[in-house]
This record gives C-alpha cells, sequence and structure tokens, in this order.
C-alpha cells in the first residue's frame, strides 16, 4: 500500500529526495547522505575509545583535505558490539568516497579499524566489503539547505568578515 501525502502549508516546503544515481544513500540537492551500521570487532570498543581523543582533535584536519563534508557522526551501540557512523557531504557518493580514501584514509582507518573485517582504506576490497555490508538508507532525511555545499558556507564566511570589517572601518 502506498503511502499518499496531504499536502497542506506544511508540506509546501517539501524537499526532493532521490537516491544516490551512483552508490548507496539518499540525496537532496547538491547533498547527500550515506549511514553505517557494523559489527565491532573483539577489543575494538576499547581500541575506539583510546583513539577518540586523537580521532576528535584531527578531524578538522582530514575532513578539510576532503573539502565536502558537512556532518560526520561516530557512535559505540548495542553495548559496544556494534557501530553506527552517519555523513552528509556534497555531491555524489563515488567521488566522495575517492576523496575520503585519497585524503583522509589514515583518519578512516582509526575510525572504521574497529569494525569486523574492516582491512583498511589501502585494501579496496575491504572498503567495497564495508560499503556493501553495512550501509544502509535513512528514511527521515532533511537538509536546511540543500543547496549549499561546504564550499558555498567557506565563501559566505568571508564574505560576510569582509564586509563585517568595511562596516566596522566606517563606524
Amino acid at each position: 500500500m502506498d503511502a499518499k501525502v496531504i499536502e497542506n502549508e506544511r508540506t509546501a516546503k517539501s524537499q526532493h529526495m532521490t537516491r544516490q544515481p551512483d552508490g548507496p544513500g539518499k540525496r537532496i540537492g547538491k547533498k547527500g547522505e550515506i549511514s553505517f551500521i557494523g559489527k565491532v570487532r573483539p577489543g575494538g570498543a576499547k581500541l575506539f575509545r583510546e583513539r577518540l581523543p586523537q580521532i576528535n582533535a584531527e578531524a578538522a584536519y582530514w575532513e578539510s583535505r576532503v573539502g565536502t563534508l558537512h556532518d560526520f557522526r561516530a557512535a559505540l551501540i548495542d553495548n559496544d558490539t556494534r557501530m553506527l557512523v552517519t555523513i552528509v557531504y556534497d555531491g555524489d557518493f563515488k567521488p566522495y568516497l575517492e576523496d575520503v580514501l585519497r585524503e583522509a584514509g589514515p583518519w578512516l582507518d582509526q575510525i572504521f579499524g574497529v569494525f569486523d573485517g574492516f582491512k583498511g582504506y589501502k585494501d579496496r576490497k575491504s572498503v567495497e566489503e564495508l560499503v556493501a555490508n553495512t550501509h544502509f538508507e535513512c528514511d527521515v532525511f532533511y537538509i536546511a539547505n540543500p543547496d549549499v555545499t561546504t564550499r558555498d558556507v567557506a565563501k559566505m564566511k568571508r564574505v560576510t568578515g569582509a564586509v563585517n570589517e568595511l562596516l566596522d572601518a566606517a563606524t
């Protein structure tokens, strides 16, 4: 049975959600999402917690090298037996994956290295198996600004800063 949307003032700003054209996950505007739930290998939860301060401290460095990430979350769940990872990024899945592997592979190994069976970002088969066996698509996906990329945000910050400096100098 297909559920129907009842058109009203609450649905007037509804977003058009599609599937990623080249891989797993959903897409709204210029932004895609992918989520994973993977089994944590024995001792993986302890190792993840030990790595966590460094993972968090290096996040901005690694993700700025990729340049298309909006949101990245990882959490141990189910009494530390599994890990949930959710990601929102600009563009299509395959180019994003290639950028992440090329630019942030060592950081990904620190996170995904606790997944059972994951052999590291340099092992392409292991990466493909991780994506194929642990991803799922969100049922609810909303993006506040679906057509604003991370580069757009950076540009807006620079422009706002320049305008504020100009206004401050004029007063």
